[in-house]
């Protein structure tokens, strides 16, 4: 089966697309490539990472390969692209938009020039809901949906070097976290907590952090490198970076209050005092709980509890499973 999707410049969230659909559901996955594409009304520019490229994309049967990797010198893949005249060509059995902006033209473009395709959208955006044209519905958030669409929740799959390692330090709060210092609220709490810890490191990475953004191809290392991870994000609650930090068994600092803001399904994932530290009970508190978990025993044994308890969560394997089983039900 072959499967359209119609581009995404995030590189973790391409990683888990390819996860889904050709490492699970054993499809074959295809992204555009070209300038006739943006006549079709798809607004986008290669989203090929330069970091991430090996040196050289073939060029086979009409097919660009373009090797990628994850990490500076492991996780190797293959991403596909077609031209639009090439897609002309090809049978397709999905065509899937990402963004809301595509979804009309997605519609359009299976609608006049592949009918027998079924069209999906991934919604994985705070506060987004199909726009009328799209019925089947791949879901990252808890949005209440339209009653007439076909929808199933999901965790999109990261790479598998985001993974428990022990930590080798005890006392490192780093944060990946957009635009912490344009809320002032989370920035007070923030200085509140590096004033309190001072024997403590703290690293505010993310557009606008102190310490300058952390290259995605960085971040499985970065997020082992942490010993704790600030994850409060007034914008959306979640997302790829707390999912990877638990799976790397690092504890998180959250506002639980932005998850329930945002409908975000990750607040299933997190438990006060178990894989995180929750701001909303007290800042006070938080600092307690910080300075108690990193003894270095106790914080080793809290890191293995996170990384078990986002495996118990989080199976990726059932997940697939479901979405396998939702497919034979897509309406067209």
């Amino acid at each position: 089966m072959n499967v359209f999707v119609d581009y995404t410049p995030h590189s973790d969230h391409y990683y888990s697309l390819h996860m889904l659909f050709e490492k699970r559901l054993k499809m074959n996955l295809f992204r555009p490539i070209g300038p006739e594409w943006q006549t079709k009304g798809f607004r986008f520019t290669d989203p090929t990472d330069p970091a991430r490229m090996e040196p050289k994309a073939e060029l086979i049967e009409g097919v660009y390969h373009i090797p990628m990797k994850m990490e500076p010198d492991r996780g190797y893949y293959t991403q596909k692209a077609i031209t639009f005249a090439k897609f002309l060509e090809m049978d397709f059995d999905f065509i899937v938009t990402i963004y809301a902006a595509h979804e009309e033209p997605a519609y359009n473009l299976t609608k006049t020039y592949k009918p027998n395709a079924v069209f999906v959208r991934q919604i994985g955006n705070i506060h987004e809901l199909p726009l009328g044209f799209c019925k089947n519905i791949l879901l990252v958030t808890c949005e209440p949906m339209p009653p007439d669409v076909n929808y199933i929740i999901y965790h999109p799959e990261h790479y598998e070097g985001y993974c428990y390692t022990p930590p080798t330090n005890h006392k490192t709060i780093n944060s990946f976290v957009h635009d912490l210092p344009f809320y002032p609220y989370d920035l007070t709490e923030w200085n509140k907590c590096e004033s309190a810890l001072r024997d403590f490191t703290f690293k505010m990475h993310g557009h606008l952090g102190r310490d300058g953004e952390m290259p995605r191809i960085l971040m499985p290392q970065a997020l082992k490198d942490s010993a704790f991870v600030w994850h409060v994000r007034a914008h959306g609650g979640g997302g790829f970076v707390l999912r990877q930090a638990l799976a790397c068994g690092r504890p998180c600092i959250i506002k639980r209050k932005y998850f329930v803001a945002h409908n975000n399904p990750e607040k299933n994932l997190l438990e006060d005092s178990v894989n995180c530290v929750d701001l909303d009970l007290g800042v006070e508190r938080a600092i307690q709980t910080l300075r108690t978990w990193s003894d270095p025993d106790r914080h080793i044994a809290v890191c293995q509890a996170t990384a078990e308890k986002f495996k118990h969560d989080v199976n990726f394997d059932e997940e697939a499973q479901r979405i396998k089983e939702w497919i034979s039900n897509l309406k067209r």
